[in-house]
Formats: C-alpha cells, structure tokens, sequence
C-alpha cells in the first residue's frame, strides 16, 4: 500500500514539473510530466524480475565501462581533431561501446564473483535458488530430466571436487565404478551444455578438509543453498546443520502410484518367481509386482488383483493374484 502512495505522489509532482517546465502550454507539460513518470515506474516495475545483485553487478560495471571510456577518450584526444563535432563523436561512441561492455560483463561476472565473495550468493533475487548436487544425483541421472521439466528452478552448482571424484570413478580398473563414474560425468555434460538450465562451476576444493561429505555440507553452508543428495547419511549430516535436503529418492517414493488392495491392474508377466506357480511383473517405475499362480502367463499381459504391498529396503513389493 505504501508503494502505491509513493507512486502516485510521484506521478503527481513529475505531472506538476511538467507544467513549471512550459508554462506557455501548462497542459502539454502535465501531459510531458504524466507519461515520463509512468514510464520510469514502467522501468521499475520491469527491474523488479531482475536479481538485485545482477543489478547491482550492472551498476558497478557501467561506472568501471565510463571510467574506462573517460580515460581512453582523454588520451585519444592528445591527438588534435579538425573539429568540435569530431571530439563530440568520439567521446559518444566511446562512452555507449564501453558503458555497454560493462554493464554486460558486470551481470555475467555474478555467478563468478559470487564464488569470491559469498555476500553476492546470500543476495538472491524473489524465488531464485542455489542447488548444490553430489556425485550420487549425477550418477543417478534423473535431476537433467527434472531440470528439464522444471520441476526443480534454480541455479545449479558443479563442485570441482565432485566432478574430480566421479573422473577417479571412470578411471577405475573396476568395470562397474568406471561406468557409474562415466554415468555421472555425462549427467553433468548434459547440464552444462543445455542453456535453458543453469549452472555454475565451483573452483573451490577446500584442500583443508578430507571428506568429500564434510566438503558438500560446508559449500551448501558458504552459498546458503540446497543439497541436492542420493546419500542417507549425507541428507541426514546435512540436516543437522540446517541445511535444505532434497532426495530423490524419497521423491520417488512419494511418486509412487498407490495400489489398494482390491484394485485391478493390467500387467505383463515378464518371469517365473522364485516359488513354484508365481510370475513376475514390474511397474513402470520398477516396483516389482509378484503374481501368485501367475507363471503360466509368462510374456502376456493380464488382468491381476492387488493383495497386499510390503516396504523393504530395496525397495516395494506387491503381491497379487491372477483376476
């Protein structure tokens, strides 16, 4: 509400100095004054979806880009011009390529001059958001599709010794740790390479602190971000010390399609189960459904009744019986 009375008085006394402007033509004044004070709230309603530190940063860089126009200019014209309107053009030119420059390379330099003054990450705009991911999310692969869709908004940040970490994996002698580590570090290609999600790469290693946990929960703690983890025990570390955890795995169980016992549902019977005359189906989502007499339907799709569901530590089990 106070804004709106700020707004309106503003309009007012720029309507009203446009009349003291042409007092030969009061009207055309308050005309003059009304439009240029709805354009500058224009402007001002336009820089409120800009993040204030990327104004701020454009700011800097405009005075750095004159600064640097000013100094230019004044030894350029050492040399003698034929005329005033040469001097004129060359100061103009230089002043417009240079305010340019810096104020483009001011809001570029954001994220990067965030890493070296963490003031600039606590300055976050309405809504934006830092994620930090550990190598468990890239290896796992689902957050480029999930940034994709965006499900989740927000910057996300690379860690140098996370994409260290997953480049020691792919060059295991272990077949399995060579392909997880392979895994993450494409999921981090995609990331970087796809413009319509954001990323920054975070240099700093933290030499001081050998575990690669204990690295995660202090970069989360430093940028005010969230942790993006697969890892229990590093969500629960993280917890503690306040930080914001996401999981996807607890995502995807909350994802999960809930079966009622009682319900049918069409399945296809991809194998025998481990006891006699039991078939097995899974989900789309990889839950495993296991079919009592439902071995004779081997490579068909069928009719079933959901029984009952049990929760184990691999995951959940429904058991069902043919319709």
């Amino acid at each position: 509400m106070g804004l709106y009375i700020i707004r309106g008085f503003f309009i007012i006394l720029l309507s009203l100095a446009g009349s003291f402007y042409l007092p030969q033509n009061k009207i055309e004044g308050v005309l003059i004054g009304l439009l240029g004070s709805l354009a500058v709230i224009g402007i001002e309603k336009f820089l409120e979806k800009i993040p204030f530190k990327k104004i701020l940063m454009g700011i800097i860089g405009l005075l750095i880009g004159l600064l640097t126009a000013i100094l230019i200019a004044n030894f350029l014209l050492l040399a003698p011009f034929q005329t005033e309107q040469g001097i004129i053009a060359t100061r103009f030119i230089l002043y417009a390529v240079f305010s340019y420059l810096g104020i483009v390379f001011g809001i570029r330099s954001v994220g990067e001059l965030g890493f070296f003054f963490p003031y600039f990450h606590s300055m976050k705009g309405p809504g934006e958001s830092i994620i930090v991911i550990d190598s468990s999310v890239a290896i796992d692969g689902r957050i480029y599709d999930l940034m994709k869709s965006h499900f989740f908004e927000g910057t996300i940040i690379i860690p140098s010794f996370i994409a260290n970490e997953l480049q020691e994996l792919g060059d295991s002698s272990s077949e399995m740790k060579r392909q997880r580590g392979r895994r993450g570090l494409e999921t981090l290609k995609k990331l970087q390479e796809d413009s319509s999600i954001e990323t920054k790469f975070y240099e700093e290693s933290y030499p001081e602190i050998e575990s690669v946990d204990s690295k995660l929960v202090k970069l989360s703690l430093d940028l005010k971000a969230k942790l993006l983890t697969n890892d229990f025990n590093l969500a629960k570390v993280a917890e503690v010390q306040d930080i914001k955890v996401l999981n996807l795995n607890t995502l995807a169980v909350v994802m999960k399609p809930k079966l009622a016992s009682g319900e049918v549902w069409n399945i296809k019977v991809v194998k025998e189960g481990k006891e006699f005359g039991q078939g097995i189906g899974y989900l789309e989502d990889g839950t495993m459904i296991v079919i009592e007499e439902g071995a004779k339907f081997v490579g068909k799709n069928i009719d079933i009744i959901i029984d009952t569901s049990i929760q184990t530590s691999t995951g959940r089990i429904i058991f069902a019986k043919v319709k």
